[in-house]
């Protein structure tokens, strides 16, 4: 597949349809769209997610992220199938909920680079991409949630969510496990892990300021106390 830029005078460079933008990359990494500046791809395992970015706003290379200043040379880029490959099959990524700029009094992209990406302490539908304009709130898409633990937009059931909606606790009453947790995580160093103590399919990651953040394993899975992985539940002791 050839890219010719006339602003850039390259010729015979090739660069890959849509369909192949993702071929061979992690799972979270962050993708401009080759034929439209204003949107970027998160890949995943199997169809990517295709983000667009906020009016006036174009996807800047350099940060991985929106931005205002970013360069847009759509009108000088023309792709043309190269006539010894085969043909590109058809392809259609699951296109995302538009993206919104928050206010910039947010502080969840305090100290953060543009292009980093955080997570909503407010529930696991939505992320946040970090951008020189300020904190830039992206939805996953319908039967997505956003992994906490590997930072991409995946299958709801099989994701790890710190933020998910507590389960009600059987008996009720009390306060549930959130302080016990936190004196679990006193003086613990930032990303130590260990298991929930009442619940095989969670576990938790201390965050080094004596706070504790909770996570659920994929369904059919358990946490491994001495591989500290979420593995399948006939190889944990519950």
């Amino acid at each position: 597949i050839r890219l010719v830029s006339k602003r850039q005078q390259i010729q015979a460079i090739y660069h890959p349809f849509p369909s192949q933008i993702c071929d061979r990359m992690a799972p979270g990494t962050i993708m401009g769209s080759p034929t439209n500046c204003s949107e970027f791809y998160m890949c995943r395992n199997g169809r990517p997610v295709l983000f667009a970015c906020p009016e006036n706003m174009y996807f800047d290379v350099d940060t991985s992220a929106c931005g205002y200043e970013a360069f847009c040379a759509d009108n000088d880029v023309d792709f043309e199938q190269d006539p010894y490959e085969p043909p590109v099959p058809e392809y259609r990524p699951i296109e995302a909920n538009p993206s919104q700029l928050v206010p910039t009094q947010t502080s969840v992209c305090r100290g953060a680079a543009p292009g980093a990406v955080r997570t909503d302490t407010t529930g696991c539908s939505a992320f946040y991409q970090c951008t020189k304009a300020g904190p830039l709130r992206l939805e996953c898409p319908a039967g997505t949630l956003f992994d906490s633990n590997r930072l991409v937009c995946d299958a709801a059931d099989i994701v790890s969510c710190a933020y998910a909606p507590p389960k009600p606790s059987i008996g009720g009453g009390g306060n549930g496990s959130g302080n016990l947790l936190e004196i679990l995580c006193f003086g613990k160093k930032n990303g130590y892990k260990f298991a929930h103590p009442t619940n095989c399919a969670r576990y938790v990651v201390c965050n080094g300021r004596n706070k504790a953040q909770e996570f659920t394993c994929p369904t059919g899975t358990a946490y491994n106390k001495q591989r500290k992985i979420c593995d399948f539940t006939h190889n944990v002791e519950c």
